[in-house]
């Protein structure tokens, strides 16, 4: 209790910047206790379920399968170079819309911890960043078997994709304590932000190519979730992705911080309130 009545002191005496920063040291440090809340949430959805998170494997691997036979036709490619194209797309889009969508649940979903125990909001952010990872971890598992069976071979640039995830874990942060904020203070972001991904699908460079837009490539382009893609898709179908991706990527997730921010430091202490 003593501690806690001197990180209350140690808020009102800070600027709400370095309150900011004091609360984002407190989370980072208590990564047992957000690591074990992602783990026990991942238990929890597949509670007396025989293969658990594995269940995320098989619907990622029997999506991917059933789109990839149908626009392979669709779109007279060889499935040999269409399905490598489609799976590893659709992987990293299901994690980038998952962190998305269940951004905006980040403080709400966690409405007894905030209310009844004084934690570093981080906590719940991280929380929630590593339980997303964790289900993509498990989806990824989805591309072995399209690997083995079109005998893929590792290559060196494969390497080049463990930055591209690097980058968008990092982008995750920002976006899911953005959204998080957010749609506890307007409750109908959240559906309008489901709508919003299912768009999205459709409109970013997954299931189609952006050279098919022939001069209207500048949508694909203008689309920062296709230059994510792209920094993890390139390598492991043996390209080095296109330099402007890496900028692009880079820029948005500096954008993301310098909003997110001051915007969290400012309304952190109404979060509580909110939800």
């Amino acid at each position: 209790m003593a501690t806690l009545n001197r990180r209350h002191v140690r808020d009102t005496e800070l600027t709400p910047m370095r309150a900011f920063a004091v609360d984002v040291m407190d989370g980072m440090h208590s990564w047992r206790a957000w690591l074990a809340l992602a783990m026990m949430d991942t238990k929890h959805k597949y509670r007396r379920s025989v293969l658990g998170p594995f269940w995320i494997t098989i619907s990622m691997f029997v999506l991917i399968l059933g789109i990839g036979l149908l626009y392979s036709q669709l779109f007279r490619m060889d499935l040999r170079e269409y399905l490598p194209y489609i799976a590893l797309g659709d992987i990293v889009w299901i994690y980038i819309s998952t962190v998305v969508q269940e951004g905006c649940t980040t403080f709400t979903a966690s409405e007894n911890l905030i209310r009844s125990m004084r934690l570093p909001m981080m906590l719940h952010v991280m929380r929630l960043v590593t339980r997303t990872f964790i289900v993509f971890l498990h989806g990824a598992i989805a591309y072995i078997p399209f690997a083995i069976y079109l005998k893929v071979e590792p290559e060196l640039v494969w390497l080049l994709a463990i930055p591209g995830v690097i980058a968008i874990v990092l982008a995750t942060i920002p976006m899911t304590a953005l959204f998080g904020l957010m749609a506890a203070r307007y409750r109908d972001l959240q559906p309008a932000i489901a709508n919003f991904m299912q768009l999205g699908f459709f409109m970013t460079p997954i299931i189609w190519k952006a050279e098919m837009l022939g001069p209207h490539r500048w949508v694909a382009d203008f689309n920062p979730i296709y230059h994510f893609i792209q920094l993890v898709r390139e390598p492991l179908m043996g390209k080095v992705p296109p330099s402007h991706s890496y900028w692009v990527v880079a820029g948005f997730i500096a954008m993301a911080y310098l909003i997110a921010i001051p915007l969290l430091a400012r309304n952190r202490h109404k979060i509580s309130f909110w939800v």
